[in-house]
């Protein structure tokens, strides 16, 4: 009887030690004597640092802890005042933010134009990317107008301060330390290669938090973030595997969401690479595209979760190119090919007498990715050309060493109401996004004078216009455009599935559980 007591104790100990694990611990009473409300909320990729300036993901603006000048609506996309309360600027270049009164960062200082002015001035000075995005030449205070002059007239600033890595931050903070912020809900503990815990902050200036408290952790195994919810150990878990969906919306307790998204899957080509003179050749270019089966991607692969897109903008936005659909055609391709000066002999595209050989990289971050490079190749093989597929494991470090021809990848487009931030990145010579680093004259100057251009029509004819070029000479290869999904039991309330995980908080005040 013994050993058996001694069993069940062992076993009680170890299913106490994994309730604590799954976050269960919410039989705590809040300060009000009632039971505390958790939610454990399991998204797909860690932060790889506590510096929110640093960060290459967004766990951290995610997590309702910290908040940026200027916020973007989930449903609407557009701008509206957050930390900041109002903003102007007559000529596109000397801008004034008033900066919010009667909002405390975390450690129960007071946010001034002063801290927002020093948190900005950091971001600037640690990542070249936010220095490069808000082109920023001075900032003064006066009071609580913070005054900010870009290098040159630049409406897309407002924009530009929803980066989440313009969040915005009390820089007395020690290194090592969690981030101070102004959010609804402040770190109890974070290790990036656990987790985040977080506790409602009493003093937030929009309204105390629903929740007591957010675990949050992440885990990029779909399959592993499944059975957490299905099991109770997840409340929402973000990005549910394509192929689950459908089980999914059988689950009476669960509801699964799936919302147009921002970003667009494509092909980037290198064309400073070793097969440059082929993507320096339009008419090959397009015959590329022609061997693009891009229903079948968005049917197969995709599992109809997305639509097909033909250029950077795929919809109805107000810069999005008139639509012109591509015709997916083996004979098309080998048209464009023989116009590009290659022979073609039996179906078969040749170089000087060879078959072309392609290296084609890929990364698992986005498992639909490789799928898609698969279908490229064996679709590019019936023509002749080879492609090796190479899987990066991580592939912003893999692409700058240029031992590629083309790449699939995955980009936020039409986010921020506008395409400010991806010409930018992918189209400018020196543009963090621009990997395959294009460099065409006429595409940089319409660029400038788009970034110097106030009037909202204005801007997004010359968007609209940039955006035809591209997919009229083909300079990269636009597939699909996915929508972004979430799945949450039935008892939590205020959850909205946003349609990009970079720009919006997905814990905020309003988001609470009920009891089921």
């Amino acid at each position: 009887m013994k050993k058996r007591s001694y069993l069940w104790i062992i076993l009680g100990l170890i299913s106490c030690l994994l309730m604590a694990v799954a976050g269960c611990s919410s039989d705590k009473k809040s300060s009000s004597g009632a039971k505390e409300k958790v939610l454990k909320f399991i998204t797909v990729w860690p932060a790889n640092t506590m510096d929110p300036h640093r960060c290459h993901f967004s766990f951290i603006l995610n997590s309702g802890a910290m908040e940026t000048l200027v916020g973007l609506d989930p449903k609407t996309t557009e701008l509206y005042p957050w930390l900041a309360e109002s903003w102007k600027s007559d000529d596109g270049q000397h801008w004034e933010f008033k900066i919010r009164k009667g909002v405390k960062f975390h450690n129960g200082k007071d946010l001034t134009a002063e801290a927002v002015k020093a948190s900005l001035e950091r971001s600037i000075s640690v990542n070249p990317g936010v220095k490069a995005s808000l082109k920023i030449a001075v900032i003064e205070v006066v009071g609580d107008i913070l005054k900010i002059t870009t290098e040159n007239p630049y409406p897309a600033l407002p924009s530009e301060l929803v980066h989440y890595n313009t969040v915005i931050m009390d820089v007395m903070v020690p290194d090592g330390k969690p981030p101070i912020g102004t959010g609804a809900f402040m770190f109890a503990s974070f290790d990036i290669a656990k987790g985040a815990e977080l506790v409602k902050f009493p003093k937030y200036w929009n309204g105390i938090a629903k929740l007591d408290r957010v675990i949050m952790t992440f885990n990029d195994d779909a399959n592993a973030r499944l059975l957490a919810l299905q099991s109770g150990d997840a409340d929402i878990i973000y990005r549910p595997a394509l192929d689950t969906l459908q089980t999914l919306r059988k689950d009476s307790k669960v509801t699964v969401e799936s919302v147009p998204g921002k970003r667009v899957y494509h092909l980037i080509y290198n064309y400073a690479g070793n097969n440059q003179d082929l993507w320096g050749n339009e008419e090959f270019r397009k015959g590329m595209d022609a061997l693009i089966n891009r229903q079948e991607i968005v049917d197969k692969v995709m599992g109809k979760e997305a639509v097909v897109a033909y250029n950077p903008f795929p919809g109805n936005y107000p810069f999005s190119p008139d639509p012109k659909p591509h015709v997916y055609s083996l004979d098309k391709a080998l048209q464009h090919f023989q116009a590009a000066g290659l022979t073609v002999q039996d179906g078969k595209v040749l170089r000087n007498g060879q078959p072309i050989k392609l290296r084609m990289a890929t990364y698992i971050a986005r498992p639909e990715l490789p799928q898609i490079a698969q279908i490229v190749q064996a679709t590019a093989k019936q023509v002749g050309i080879e492609m090796e597929i190479q899987v990066a494991e991580n592939i912003d470090e893999y692409l700058p060493q240029g031992n590629w021809d083309l790449v699939t990848y995955s980009l936020l487009t039409t986010t921020r109401g506008d395409g400010a931030f991806f010409l930018n990145a992918a189209f400018s010579p020196k543009g963090m996004q621009n990997h395959g680093r294009l460099n065409v004259p006429e595409l940089i100057s319409l660029l400038d004078t788009y970034n110097q251009t106030i009037d909202k029509a204005k801007r997004n004819e010359t968007a609209k216009a940039i955006a035809t070029i591209i997919e009229d000479r083909a300079y990269n290869a636009y597939i699909t455009s996915p929508y972004e999904t979430a799945a949450y039991r039935k008892n939590v309330k205020g959850w909205v599935t946003p349609s990009n995980e970079f720009e919006f908080q997905m814990v905020t005040k309003d988001l609470d559980v009920v009891s089921e």
